[in-house]
């Protein structure tokens, strides 16, 4: 009787054990290891329409000397320059904005104040604000995947626009 009990315990203490087990996790059914064929292709064209648009801005750029390619991809020329203070993160900037389209017409003229790091304009903008001093004057031709992309900001700017930026920003 006793090696009865001792019996079912050891089968019980077995089977919790094995039971408690867990679970190795699983992929959703709708994704999977091997890569979509849509989004390869959709990375080719991205890839297709980003080189050509270099190539564009690069001509443009080569028209006039002076310009100079950044890390991230937009072109920049320093016209007036300062000894002041290097724009950074969180200062206040105040400056006027001459946006034109790559063929040159100009689509808006206005002052602009914003905060760097705020994201309250477009990136290449924003990173090119960072070049400068307070008390230049500069130009920035902005690639649309640094600008506003694919969707654009109509009516102004179409989708897959270049910009170029002339920017005078006050001490």
């Amino acid at each position: 009787m006793n090696r009865k009990y001792i019996f079912i315990f050891f089968v019980c203490s077995f089977c919790s054990f094995v039971s408690c087990k867990k679970q190795s996790p699983q992929l959703p059914s709708n994704k999977g290891n091997v890569a979509d064929k849509n989004v390869v292709a959709l990375l080719a064209i991205n890839q297709k329409l980003a080189l050509n648009e270099d190539s564009v801005i690069q001509e443009y750029a080569e028209r006039d000397v002076g310009f100079k390619k950044s890390e991230l991809g937009f072109w920049y020329k320093i016209e007036k320059t300062s000894q002041s203070s290097l724009v950074k993160d969180k200062d206040i900037c105040k400056f006027t904005c001459k946006l034109m389209l790559i063929n040159g017409k100009v689509i808006q003229e206005d002052e602009k104040q914003v905060i760097i790091g705020k994201k309250q304009i477009v990136t290449g903008l924003e990173e090119g604000l960072k070049l400068m001093h307070k008390g230049e004057s500069a130009t920035f031709i902005i690639p649309s995947y640094l600008g506003f992309g694919m969707k654009g900001n109509m009516p102004l700017v179409p989708p897959y626009t270049s910009l170029v930026y002339q920017i005078k920003l006050y001490k």
